[in-house]
């Protein structure tokens, strides 16, 4: 993904270890897919 990414131009930026508030929108929606679909199987 770095090389990937490098080729592209594009930037990285990782959210802190243990820190979910860092990006509540993606955390919110990873918690009610995993509720929704992948806890349903």
């Amino acid at each position: 993904m770095d090389l990937w990414a490098y080729a592209r131009g594009v930037t990285l930026d990782f959210s802190r270890p243990g820190k979910p508030t860092d990006n509540a929108f993606i955390e919110a929606f990873n918690g009610r897919f995993r509720a929704e679909y992948l806890n349903a199987h």
